[in-house]
């Protein structure tokens, strides 16, 4: 049996993470781990102990119906503390759905506000999956490149849209290219809908994307999108910051303005559509078992640095990371593709930025540990080298 259409089609551009991912698992296995260079997967920074505590006491957690099903919308002891991590009066556990992760909660929203057949605007570079997101609810998802600073092109957003927009995606920080979203970008974007939706009488949904949110670098600060625009959805996830990618758990927020029995119906029904049902249960205990869910940034900060000024010092081009945990780099050769398999042969790991609708540039994940960013950086220093002097 072969694989559908639909999955062939997948294969050439956004498959492009998991391919260098499992690239890195044989490369491992043949050569072994200390001789290979993975930074194409976003890893998270390993785990804190007192994460692993929390995971460990949650797992120990004993009451009637505690490895049953419940309520699609996640434990509401966990979505009551959730909603207090919200900066926006008026979020209360009605705001909440816990999520399998941030890709979940994108899809739920999808599914419950996003009809077949209409189309999804998303800022280029984009997370590589949002397309499949989009298609697989039968929806089209519409890339709008940034500005070379980064920076939302507002015009171009406002030339893309149309009466079949449903939805805007805006990730922030950016994966791949780490941009903080500010106020006036919000603000801009904002208006840009608010005018859309008064033309054709509907209310296009914003879904802002934030697991990255507690990887900011100063002086970048984060911004609410909720206080911009009333039909906003935040889809966050707890991967990244406290280190538990494998978990899958992350929550949704919806603006109070979009709460109502009809919507809690339909995001249930979207969990269950998509078979997702609720989030990992341990996952959500180990949540309560936090004093606090706030991460120090130091670490990250500091491999940031760390690549930034290889980087410059290898005449590389690249826009220093706001935030999250990647370097988009202009690739220094013409095509792209060929860099990206010769550093494979050198066993280091990059993915490129076909990826992300952007086959100029490549993404480097720089929460590698700093031998292996060593490695990396030095096996692309040499091949910059090798071209220049050919």
């Amino acid at each position: 049996m072969t694989i559908s259409r639909w999955s062939q089609s997948q294969l050439h551009d956004s498959g492009w993470v998991r391919r260098m991912f499992m690239e890195g698992v044989r490369l491992r296995a043949e050569f072994g781990d200390d001789a290979v260079a993975d930074l194409s997967l976003g890893q998270p920074l390993e785990v804190d102990a007192p994460i692993a505590e929390a995971f460990r006491r949650a797992s120990q957690e004993r009451f009637p119906g505690r490895f049953g099903y419940m309520p699609n919308l996640g434990y509401l002891d966990v979505r009551e503390r959730a909603a207090e991590d919200v900066d926006l009066p008026g979020i209360t556990v009605d705001s909440i759905a816990m999520t399998p992760g941030a890709a979940a909660a994108i899809c739920i929203a999808i599914r419950t506000f996003v009809d077949p057949g209409e189309d999804i605007i998303g800022a280029a570079p984009f997370f590589a999956e949002y397309r499949l997101y989009c298609e697989t609810a039968a929806a089209r998802f519409i890339p709008v490149a940034v500005g070379d600073d980064l920076r939302l092109d507002l015009e171009a957003f406002a030339s893309a849209l149309s009466p079949r927009t449903a939805a805007v995606i805006l990730n922030s920080p950016c994966n791949p290219s780490g941009h903080v979203l500010d106020a006036g970008e919000l603000s801009a974007v904002a208006e840009l809908l608010r005018h859309h939706n008064a033309r054709h009488d509907r209310r296009v949904l914003l879904i802002v994307d934030e697991v990255y949110r507690r990887v900011i670098y100063p002086p970048h600060q984060r911004v609410e999108p909720l206080e911009f625009y009333e039909h906003t959805v935040l889809a966050r996830s707890f991967s990244k910051d406290l280190g538990v990618a494998g978990e899958r758990l992350g929550y949704m927020v919806l603006h109070p303005s979009m709460v109502t029995a009809e919507t809690h119906l339909g995001l249930s029904q979207s969990f269950r559509a998509l078979g997702f049902v609720n989030a990992p249960a341990t996952a959500q205990r180990a949540l309560l078992q936090l004093h606090s869910w706030d991460v120090d940034v130091a670490p990250a900060l500091e491999r940031r640095n760390l690549v930034m000024d290889r980087v410059r010092a290898a005449g590389l081009e690249a826009a220093e990371p706001q935030g999250g945990l990647y370097l988009w780099l202009v690739s220094p050769w013409a095509d792209t593709l060929a860099l990206i398999d010769e550093l494979a042969r050198r066993r280091v790991l990059l993915t490129p930025g076909i990826a992300f609708g952007v086959p100029s540039h490549m993404r480097l994940c720089f929460s590698a540990a700093p031998e292996k960013l060593d490695m990396g950086l030095q096996a692309l220093e040499e091949l910059v080298r090798e071209r220049v002097s050919a």
